[in-house]
């Protein structure tokens, strides 16, 4: 393998893991939101019901 070659599969793989480490965040970052959310709303419920 030539040195141009390496360092192309090199960036693309950077830039491939890259990604999937974005995505990971995202999907766990949109998890945690969205138990904020029900636990945010429960606790509305909650508070209406006592009154």
């Amino acid at each position: 393998m030539t040195m141009v070659q390496h360092i192309m599969l090199s960036m693309c793989f950077g830039a491939v893991m890259g990604m999937f480490l974005a995505d990971v965040g995202f999907l766990i970052k949109y998890a945690i939101d969205k138990h904020k959310e029900k636990k945010r709303k429960k606790n509305e419920e909650s508070a209406d019901k006592a009154e």
